[in-house]
């Protein structure tokens, strides 16, 4: 019985990270969109980007913390209720103001379902943790993909963009109720950690390294997310329709990776698949870039080697860190949020400054400067490391 429950609980989980993906990534299918409706340039939408970064920064500490205190049924009600509430906010939005407030609120509820995700599956799967993280997050590629294929088509054809909510906002609510009868283990009472090392934390390199390299891996992630169809249609005068069909390329090989690449990681090892991986994604991302519109599709397929990078590294912590480890991974994805937040409006900036094209070229500068981190990461940690 007690294994008919956790594949339940598993299903469930897989179907939540659909749908968290569609409410964080419809942003990047709506900037054109929210530029005319709002009156406001890519600087705006960089501000956006930062508001909804400072969201998911913040409550994925606080997320961490509540889940030890309240546990992570509750917290993960608490972050659906959320993004049903910012959901309703964006559909209802009559100035940008009320936008910017509706995605922090929603980045909020995405971050505390994640954190709390992230946080059962230990309690889950003792064994190919790696498998089963990869392949959960795998189904944040499916919500991705779907979102930005589908809403590029339904804005191609007519649809406004509080339509789109409207319908997320009926499926958050479905999601919401089918959480009562789900039965989600919770940790043990004995078994939270009661002393935390900060010291032993805040002065090791490697908390440091982490917060760099997944930062800026999370950072190139995301701002291809955001910034890969307005890019597109800025740069090459491509439509909503063409450019989604790009963009949901990326993220369906994404996707696809994701699923199967747990796989791959336990045979290959952990630290040396992210390793590789970042280093495959930089080159055929920057290669593509290189070639101009011609070049495109190689960004898109770029996307496999995305794919397994972020819960990876994020299954890593716990092994360098077997102490505190979910403190540790609060902290390492809180401040790499920070830096996406940053590098996410940086490429806001710089379009009005310099072009799109030419700010693009951050997001491979990104990945260049992750993958040396990961490198640091994978020699420093040869005492330790089980691969």
């Amino acid at each position: 019985m007690g294994k008919i429950k956790n594949k339940t609980t598993i299903v469930f989980l897989f179907s939540l990270m659909i749908l968290v993906s569609m409410g964080d990534n419809l942003r990047g299918v709506f900037i054109p969109v929210f530029k005319g409706e709002f009156n406001v340039d890519d600087t705006g939408m960089g501000l956006m980007l930062i508001i909804s970064s400072l969201g998911y920064m913040i409550f994925t500490f606080i997320g961490g913390v509540l889940c030890d205190k309240i546990g992570q049924r509750k917290v993960l009600r608490l972050g659906m209720a959320s993004c049903i509430i910012s959901l309703l906010l964006l559909f209802y939005s009559p100035n940008f103001t009320v936008l910017l407030i509706g995605m922090f609120i929603i980045n909020m509820g995405v971050s505390l379902i994640v954190i709390s995700v992230n946080t059962l599956i230990p309690l889950l799967a003792i064994s190919f943790q790696a498998i089963l993280m990869n392949m959960i997050h795998s189904f944040y590629g499916v919500g991705a993909t779907i979102t930005q294929r589908g809403a590029g088509l339904m804005l191609y054809n007519g649809f406004s963009f509080r339509s789109i909510y409207l319908i997320l906002i009926s499926l958050f609510l479905l999601a919401f109720i089918i959480s009562f009868g789900i039965k989600i283990p919770e940790k043990n009472k004995d078994e939270i950690e009661k002393t935390i090392q900060w010291n032993y934390i805040l002065k090791n390199k490697l908390t440091y390294f982490y917060i760099l390299a997944l930062g800026l891996y999370i950072s190139a992630e995301m701002s291809t997310a955001n910034w890969f169809i307005n890019f597109m249609q800025t740069t090459y005068n491509f439509d909503a329709n063409k450019s989604a069909l790009y963009s949901s390329v990326f993220l369906g090989i994404f996707t696809i990776g994701r699923f199967f690449g747990g796989f791959v990681v336990e045979k290959v090892g952990h630290f040396k698949s992210v390793v590789i991986s970042l280093s495959l994604a930089t080159f055929i991302y920057t290669t593509g870039l290189i070639l101009g519109s011609k070049g495109l599709l190689m960004v898109s397929i770029s996307g496999i080697f995305f794919s397994i990078i972020f819960p990876t590294i994020v299954v890593t912590i716990s092994k360098v860190f077997p102490r505190n480890s979910s403190f540790v991974t609060g902290i390492v994805v809180s401040f790499a949020s920070g830096i996406s937040m940053i590098v996410n409006f940086l490429i806001g900036y710089f379009n009005d400054l310099i072009g799109t094209q030419n700010s693009f070229y951050i997001i491979p500068i990104s990945l260049l400067i992750s993958t040396v981190f990961s490198i640091v990461i994978f020699l420093n940690t040869k005492s330790i490391r089980l691969d």
